[in-house]
């Protein structure tokens, strides 16, 4: 007999809390000589305590053989401890699994006893349930190749437990070894598939419990390769029509949702049986299940598809409506994959998606978020913007609010409101990506009011001062200062008030003073950008060229910021001077020469930086302001006389230097011009993404030609003859220094025969001499290397032969002296303006001549020069004709415009009887 069973085990660890190391170890020092025993029993119950003790985290190895002997008991409990012992701890590393085999497999194909029989080793149903339950945890990839066979066989058992039973051990079998769908079974020769056959004669089985197992088996493996069970559709389909088991129908409905995408023609026959069933349905789990098959399934689309979007919509208010949290996230997912194609569907239920935006539940606040970025509008979205920066706006609990709810509670009042959730960093940085791309969204088509969008940005910026960067790296900085800059560029009516909002941007030093969260800073970059680029537009340029050049910019600002200060502050200045010239006062003179000087010592320091774009612009601009104050100090002329001066309309005399006792104006410096044709000879305008694209390129342009060919090595190739030698990286020959025997023997060769022997260098020369269109022919070819050569440094036209002046052709010209026709080349349709009230560049600039819609980019019109190939034989055969007496004439030939074709004669249309 066993000294303590699994019931003391457990009473003795829960006895001796605090030393159950001790207690474990006594019973594995226990069960070690128990397992020993020659009694089945004894065996059996320290199996089971070893059981326990593995749960523990004990290995219990050692007992493996013990195991095995237990499952080959006659006994069901015994047999039943051994089958749970192994599923439990026998791995693909267990040695006597191999013992496991036919074990199993004689208790598997056993025909099983009465139900009512009462001997002891009598094997019921009960048991080979049991022994298939433990297969299915015992298997391993040997041990299912070697049962399926037999598992496959009780698949057709006349008890339904057992069918039903093998079917759900056939998933454990196929993910330990799939190619048990490959096993046959006798019907290959008429082309069926077996594994689908098996399925098919278990969704016909007469037994409710086995049909619904074997459409979870087929829900699983349609996972991987949903193709494969197609051939099940039609089966499938009267189990959806005819079952009343909701899970069930659950599972058939998943399948179907995995089916559609593959046959199309399923939808057609799928769109009746779900909209009644979404209609009917009281089970919210398999009215959920419907809509998401015909989102899925692409069930929404065509006449029938409209009905039940609209059906599938008005379900899911209820769910919107429901108090459970569950039904309202799952339905703010339903809707947000409905939206694409029914966004009308969707925005019925408008408010009710903009409260769920107030939940106190972050998840449901998230997939709110993701529709409302969907049904805004031109109408809506200023009302859903606010709504959503006052989440970011900081809350605001006085003491007197919290003493006022304090003796609401302690007077018993009815409990007050729960105050909003802390909203973390990150849902605030979402909200604000969030709030830009629903103002952006196609080229801020839904902004009717953009100054109104501007003190949104700006208001976004003070905001952000506190949050920390995006989640993809991206800053919120960086995001609005793009919105800045491309909304000023594109809407040319906003520019006046964009420029005084960043005026007063530049100029609020507690901008400055509220950190660089979320880097915000990069938008007064955009704002130092926009002032430079549109300063005309500017009022007082004084402040905001203060501004720029503050004495807290230095230090507070990022190198990358501070180069745009620098570089758009001088362009404000350049802006300041032109006007100061147009309306010129001698006392303007001081007032620039204190801002230049005060400039300059800005710009000395910025030189001094060790960020290199910095120091770049500050050396550069330096050196430009430079300029501008020696130029104030240059003698100026005098202004030249005015009519309209009642001193000259007197008729007094003049002086040129003194006109009535008092000195004559002067012209303003000429330096105060120098600088606005730097910065504004053009304006900058938004480009579009697919000009890069549309630039014509030019005829006879081969992009793919060498550009410099290596042509020296062709020419000393040629001077050496059939000898090769080294030559450098730049194709020039290189010296070889040779031995002294070696230049002895090249002199001997030199000495030795006085035979030219053929195609030397020698042997040419005499021939070229004796043939002059042989030397002719040469001269050209060298001229013409000599001029692709890069280096050979020579004139670039070539030297003319004054003595050969018999060869200079003559040719007769017939000149039109007719002007030129005045007719334009056709332009580019120009673009229709946007409707009024505000004209938005949508498309930016493009090429000269190319347009959007062109299929192909346009070719330059332009005529190019002729191939050098093309000009030789155009002389060779002017030549000709001088040579022959004749007289040609020449007459440039008419280039047809661009767009234009040789009209082709129209064809009659063929009748219907030709046709």
């Amino acid at each position: 007999m066993f000294e303590q069973d699994v019931a003391g085990l457990i009473k003795a660890l829960r006895a001796n809390k605090n030393d159950e190391a001790k207690v474990i170890e006594a019973a594995l020092n226990e069960t070690r000589k128990e397992i020993k025993s020659k009694d089945l029993e004894v065996k059996a119950a320290a199996i089971l305590k070893l059981v326990y003790l593995e749960m523990l985290g004990r290995s219990i190895s050692f007992a493996s053989f013990a195991i095995v002997e237990c499952m080959s008991s006659a006994k069901y409990h015994i047999k039943s401890i051994g089958y749970l012992a192994a599923s439990q701890c026998f791995d693909k590393e267990t040695e006597v699994a191999v013992l496991v085999v036919n074990l199993v497999k004689k208790d598997l194909l056993s025909p099983p006893t009465p139900l009512f029989s009462t001997s002891p080793s009598s094997l019921t149903i009960a048991h080979l349930m049991s022994t298939l339950s433990s297969v299915a945890l015992l298997l391993t990839p040997s041990l299912a190749r070697d049962l399926a066979p037999d598992l496959l066989s009780m698949l057709t058992h006349s008890r339904p437990q057992i069918r039903k039973q093998t079917v759900l051990v056939m998933w454990r079998v196929y993910r330990s070894w799939p190619g048990v769908i490959e096993l046959g079974t006798g019907n290959e020769e008429r082309g069926e598939d077996p594994w689908i056959e098996r399925l098919r004669e278990r969704l016909m089985d007469e037994d409710r419990t086995v049909v619904s197992a074997t459409v979870n088996l087929i829900c699983e493996l349609a996972r991987k390769d949903p193709k494969a069970y197609l051939p099940l559709a039609p089966e499938l389909f009267g189990l959806l029509n005819e079952s009343t088991n909701n899970w069930m129908l659950i599972k058939i409905i998943k399948l179907f949702a995995v089916l559609t995408p593959l046959e199309p023609r399923l939808v057609k026959k799928l769109v009746p049986p779900l909209t009644t069933l979404i209609e009917t349905t009281p089970a919210m789990s398999l009215l959920y299940e419907c809509i998401q098959t015909s989102i899925v399934g692409g069930m929404l689309s065509g006449r029938d598809g409209d009905a039940l979007a609209a059906t599938c919509v008005e379900k899911l208010q209820s769910f919107l409506e429901d108090v459970d949290q569950n039904l309202r996230y799952i339905s703010l997912l339903a809707l947000a994959k409905i939206l694409p194609t029914h966004p009308h569907l969707v925005a019925t239920h408008h408010e009710t998606i903009l409260n769920c935006v107030d939940d106190p539940d972050m998840s449901i606040r998230m997939r709110a978020l993701d529709l409302v970025e969907g049904l805004v509008d031109r109408k809506s979205l200023q009302t859903i913007v606010e709504r959503l920066t006052s989440h970011l706006q900081p809350s605001a609990t006085t003491s007197s609010e919290t003493a006022t709810s304090r003796l609401q509670a302690a007077a018993g009042a009815a409990a007050a409101v729960p105050p909003p959730p802390k909203l973390s960093p990150a849902y605030r940085v979402s909200l604000v990506s969030l709030i830009l791309r629903m103002c952006s969204q196609s080229t801020y088509a839904n902004v009717s009011n953009f100054e109104w969008y501007i003190d949104t940005l700006v208001d976004l910026a003070y905001l952000s001062l506190s949050l920390p960067p995006d989640a993809n790296g991206v800053t919120l900085g960086s995001k609005l200062r793009d919105q800045l800059v491309d909304v000023s560029a594109r809407v040319r009516a906003i520019r006046p008030y964009a420029v005084k909002k960043m005026a007063d941007l530049l100029g609020d030093e507690s901008f400055l003073e509220g950190g660089d969260g979320a880097g915000v800073i990069e938008v007064l970059g955009a704002a130092a950008w926009i002032c430079g680029e549109y300063c005309r537009e500017l009022q007082d340029p004084r402040p905001v060229i203060a501004a720029l050049f503050g004495p807290t910019t230095a230090s507070a600002l990022s190198p990358s910021v501070l180069s745009l200060y620098i570089h758009n502050g001088v362009k404000v200045y350049a802006s300041w001077l032109t006007s100061l010239a147009n309306n010129w006062d001698e006392s303007h003179l001081d007032q620039i020469r204190s801002v230049t000087s005060a400039l300059e010592g800005q710009l000395a320091a910025a030189a001094t930086s060790e960020d290199v774009e910095l120091q770049e612009r500050g050396a550069e601009l330096a050196q430009v302001l430079e300029l501008v104050r020696k130029g104030l100090d240059a003698p100026r002329p005098v202004a030249p006389p005015d009519d309209s001066d009642p001193y000259l309309a007197s008729g007094a005399s003049e002086d040129v230097e003194e006109r009535g006792g008092f000195s004559a104006p002067r012209l303003p410096p000429s330096c105060l011009t120098l600088l606005s044709p730097l910065f504004f000879s053009h304006e900058l305008n938004p480009v579009n993404p697919k000009a890069q694209g549309l630039v014509a390129k030019p005829v006879g342009l081969d992009l793919d030609a060498v550009i410099v060919p290596s042509t020296s090595k062709a020419v000393f190739a040629d001077l050496d003859g059939d000898e090769q030698g080294e030559v450098d990286d730049f194709g020039r020959p290189l010296g070889r220094l040779r031995a002294p025997e070696e230049e002895e023997g090249v002199k001997k060769k030199k000495k030795k025969g006085t035979k030219v022997k053929a195609g030397t260098k020698k042997a040419r020369r005499r021939d070229v001499e004796e043939d002059p269109a042989e030397k002719a022919r040469l001269k050209a070819e060298r001229l013409e290397r000599q001029r692709d050569d890069p280096y050979y440094v020579g004139s670039s036209t070539p030297a003319v032969d004054e003595d050969d002046i018999d060869s200079i052709p003559i040719v007769q010209l017939s000149l039109d002296l007719n002007p030129p026709s005045s007719k334009k080349k056709k332009a580019a349709k120009p673009r229709p303006p946007t409707p009024p009230p505000v004209h938005i560049d949508i498309d930016g600039e493009l090429p000269e001549g190319a347009l959007l819609d062109s299929p192909a980019p346009l070719v330059d019109v332009t005529p190019s020069p002729p191939v050098e190939s093309e000009k030789i034989e155009a002389e060779q055969a002017e030549s000709q004709a001088v040579v022959e007496g004749a007289v040609r004439k020449v007459v440039k030939k008419k280039k047809k415009e661009p767009g234009t074709s040789t009209p082709k004669k129209k064809k009659k249309p063929a009748s219907i009887e030709e046709a």
